[in-house]
């Protein structure tokens, strides 16, 4: 791919699901192999296909760099434990296209991919919902023992108490 200052729309699942602007003539459309079996898993086939067709969808693979990044800037955050592998390509994906010159936007209902993309100067938009207003640093911890927790993933339980971790915001940033 050669540097343009095209608009190429970088989609997961939701988008397709929500069908946003496929109308357009002149949008074009970005995906990494991950998402594209997911997507055919939600059986989107259909959909998937016609744009391949019409050369309106490309199927990207990531630089490890740019992953690399995604995950940092996820961790820094406390997303990480909600940020798929194919979110975290996704992410990725924008990041290299925007680095080679093109007007990324990832269009997701994703708030944890839109939270890490506001952070990392990635454009987003929402698909058929609202999205996010603030990028959010998260920290877990038990409300049991009040204890707090680096690193931790969702589901699991206290080691001292027992509890079921949360998880709470402890750094609003507006958009």
């Amino acid at each position: 791919m050669g540097n343009s200052d095209s608009l190429i729309f970088v989609i997961d699942t939701s988008a397709l699901i929500g069908h946003l602007g496929y109308a357009a003539a002149e949008a074009q459309f970005a995906t990494t192999p991950s998402l594209l079996e997911e997507m055919k898993r939600k059986k989107l086939d259909n959909i998937i296909q016609t744009l391949l067709n019409s050369g309106k969808l490309r199927i990207i693979e990531p630089t490890s760099s740019s992953i690399n990044t995604v995950v940092a800037a996820a961790a820094a955050l406390g997303d990480l434990q909600y940020l798929s592998e194919p979110d975290q390509q996704l992410l990725a994906l924008a990041l290299d296209l925007t680095k080679q010159g093109y007007d990324a936007v990832v269009l997701t209902n994703d708030y944890a991919i839109q939270n890490i993309a506001s952070s990392l100067s990635i454009k987003f938009r929402s698909v058929g919902e609202h999205g996010i207003r603030e990028i959010i640093k998260w920290k877990t911890y038990c409300p049991g023992c009040t204890r707090q927790f680096p690193k931790r993933t969702k589901g699991e339980i206290c080691p001292h108490c027992g509890t079921p971790l949360k998880r709470r915001a402890v750094n609003k940033e507006r958009l």
